[in-house]
């Protein structure tokens, strides 16, 4: 599933293409991929995008009439740029044609992803984001992780969870601890705040790396041209479980965690580690 880094690379590859552009019509393919049912999408005819947003794994894109549109990618969604004659590729739901003459067409075969259409930005914020996930994961500081301490969850459920810290899924996760040197089964509680600090710049700086390289593509993700990320080359722990640790040399372990694959090196992350002062 597309996570934070891949959505931001399609938020930077539709922008160029999307804002300022007039919006001659809308096709909507599938009456059940758009909410709330019944929504006419073509409330954004006749109006040009203003900017695109992102929070964790969500992208928006507000146009000049107040209307907003929240994309999410799902497991298999993709939002990609096609002239006006190319022929629909396989699964599009969704078309936006502009005024340039190009579309924004968005395809999702297992339909997992879908689009939202609300009245304004404020609006899509209030549903989407406050009180449902925490703050972006690029913006992340260790105060806003204070909560944990009279948690008892482990760490990759509640980095899973989107609670605290919106856009990270089992690649990134995976990988930040690694990093940081915790199991992903330590109780967060548990957690010492130089650990935590270690955690908190793991992640931003895994983010950045990846969407420097385009993003992860293991299998469905592609770029708004279509392009595949390269940072699974980069990856250190995820899907290497029984390889040899890149740090020590250990075997690393593969277990469950939330129902998750998920990938450990037991030197580098021994279990329970780190306790907060």
């Amino acid at each position: 599933m597309p996570e934070l880094p891949e959505v931001e690379q399609v938020r930077r590859g539709i922008e160029p293409i999307l804002r300022g552009q007039r919006v001659v019509a809308v096709r909507l393919l599938r009456s059940d991929y758009l909410e709330p049912m019944g929504a006419d999408a073509r409330q954004i005819e006749g109006t040009y995008c203003v900017k695109t947003h992102r929070h964790g794994k969500r992208l928006f894109c507000e146009f000049s009439a107040g209307v907003t549109l929240r994309f999410h990618l799902g497991m298999s969604g993709r939002i990609y740029a096609a002239g006006s004659g190319e022929p629909l590729s396989p699964h599009t739901h969704f078309v936006i044609k502009l005024e340039s003459g190009r579309e924004l067409r968005m395809s999702d075969p297992r339909r997992f992803g879908g689009i939202a259409l609300y009245s304004s930005v404020a609006s899509a914020v209030a549903a989407e984001i406050t009180g449902k996930v925490g703050v972006d994961a690029l913006k992340l500081k260790p105060v806003d992780l204070t909560v944990w301490r009279s948690l008892k969850s482990s760490v990759k459920m509640r980095l899973l969870s989107q609670r605290e810290v919106a856009g990270l899924g089992n690649i990134y996760i995976d990988e930040a601890l690694w990093q940081a040197g915790i199991h992903p089964l330590t109780h967060v509680n548990r957690i010492a705040p130089a650990q935590l600090a270690s955690l908190v710049g793991a992640v931003k700086k895994l983010l950045r790396r990846s969407i420097s390289m385009g993003g992860t593509t293991l299998r469905d993700y592609r770029n708004v041209q279509r392009q595949p990320g390269r940072f699974a080359q980069m990856l250190q722990v995820y899907g290497r479980a029984g390889e040899p640790c890149r740090r020590c040399g250990c075997e690393l372990k593969g277990i469950r965690v939330c129902a998750r694959a998920t990938v450990l090196c037991p030197q580098c992350q021994p279990k329970h580690k780190g306790r907060q002062s």
